[in-house]
């Protein structure tokens, strides 16, 4: 009978036996994501920078305290961009990060009344771009534009008030909250040029002639959760 070899003997020698000491874990994509969606998977091994394993659903452990706004909510696609459709309690609330110029390359679609998916059934991270430009809009979103240095696109944080029936006015809450928090946010746009990691929901909007829309409409919209500085971490 031929030897057993001693790596099947010995565990913790397997590195002996060809396999390498320290592998890395390879990640795969999401076999419900469709070729050519544009979706992307960290090479990290599964944690991001601040050690919050990526696979984790966002949890809103409580409503901020954004500054009261006078505007009128707005009316188009209202339900979506707010996540008060019924389509809203199937989005899945653990982020993928994606980078603009993947999302802006995505086909032209949604503006119905229901959800594209997987694009606006998705939680999208965009990790250490640039926040250019900052104003409140007349329908009370806080209208951002992100860049990565060569494509920018729009992220918008709708007021709580116009998403009471919503299951993410937590997350709207607290991201209102975050950047009250760092800025007067008025009709008169700012231009911060900070750099932050931003989840929000897809959303494609009609293109109207808005300062830094992506060239699909693609947006993030409504932001759940972001943060400022290189490499932080939402929550």
């Amino acid at each position: 009978m031929s030897p057993v070899p001693s790596c099947l003997l010995v565990g913790i020698l397997i590195s002996a036996c060809g396999a390498p000491a320290n592998h890395e874990v390879t990640n795969t994509v999401d076999a419900s994501v469709p070729p050519g969606d544009g979706a992307m998977i960290s090479g990290d091994g599964g944690v991001d920078a601040g050690g919050t394993p990526l696979g984790t659903p966002m949890s809103c452990p409580g409503p901020g305290t954004p500054r009261p706004d006078n505007g009128s909510c707005g009316t188009e696609r209202w339900n979506v961009k707010t996540g008060s459709d019924s389509q809203a309690g199937a989005v899945s609330l653990v982020p993928q990060p994606n980078t603009i110029a993947s999302l802006a390359a995505l086909p032209a679609a949604g503006a119905g009344t229901t959800r594209e998916t997987p694009t606006e059934s998705t939680v999208w991270e965009l990790k250490n771009v640039t926040l250019t430009e900052l104003k409140a809009e007349s329908d009370t979103d806080y209208h951002m534009v992100l860049s990565d240095g060569s494509k920018t696109m729009i992220a918008e944080i709708p007021s709580p008030k116009c998403g009471v029936t919503s299951a993410w006015t937590c997350f709207m809450s607290r991201a209102r909250s975050e950047v009250d928090a760092r800025y007067t946010v008025s009709s008169s746009p700012s231009y911060p040029a900070v750099t932050v990691t931003v989840r929000g929901v897809g959303f494609f909007d009609f293109i109207h002639g808005q300062n830094g829309v992506a060239a699909n409409g693609i947006e993030l919209h409504p932001v759940l959760e972001l943060c400022f500085g290189k490499d932080c971490t939402p929550s």
